[in-house]
């Protein structure tokens, strides 16, 4: 009797093997998009939030240290507007801090990256309880991305508030 002294692969154990590296493949490249979905995401909030941060930082700073509250003229009963007027201690100039066509400008200049972000739900509110008392600023205004695409990655809404009392009232 003769033994055949084929060596190889039989079909069945290629298809096998391929199956497997095929599975493992689509695992991997499953995997890696996650992850990268989830690291666009989180940049553009940090993004988004340093943006905000900043532009919030500044509106602060400048309103506190103010020498006067110009617009709205006066704070009692409460008033919410999309505006505020402050002049500086200072240089004793006027700044205007708006929000207007989905950004929030310090005398016209955006204080957000309009290219890539928008402001929604901006207000400005002035609280006071009588006119010996100084005025309470509330910001309040809400980041989301200009153009958000169809994927939940790029798809966000971050809402920032501070008040400020104006100690130089």
């Amino acid at each position: 009797m003769k033994k055949s002294s084929r060596s190889g692969f039989t079909l069945i154990e290629l298809v096998t093997v391929i199956g497997v590296l095929g599975v493992v493949g689509v695992i991997s490249v499953s995997i890696l998009t996650i992850t990268l979905r989830g690291t666009k995401k989180a940049d553009l909030l940090n993004y988004a939030r340093q943006n905000g941060d900043v532009a919030l930082t500044q509106m602060v700073k400048n309103i506190r240290y103010a020498a006067s509250l110009d617009a709205p003229a006066t704070c009692v009963p409460t008033t919410s507007s999309s505006s505020i007027t402050i002049t500086s201690l200072s240089d004793h100039k006027q700044t205007i801090y708006s929000c207007a066509s989905n950004t929030i400008s310090s005398n016209s200049a955006s204080l957000i990256d309009t290219n890539s972000l928008q402001a929604t739900s901006c207000t400005f509110t002035c609280a006071q309880s009588s006119t010996i008392v100084p005025p309470i600023i509330t910001i309040q205004f809400t980041l989301s991305p200009k153009t958000a695409g169809s994927l939940a990655e790029t798809t966000f809404s971050l809402p920032f508030q501070s008040s400020v009392t104006l100690r130089n009232y």
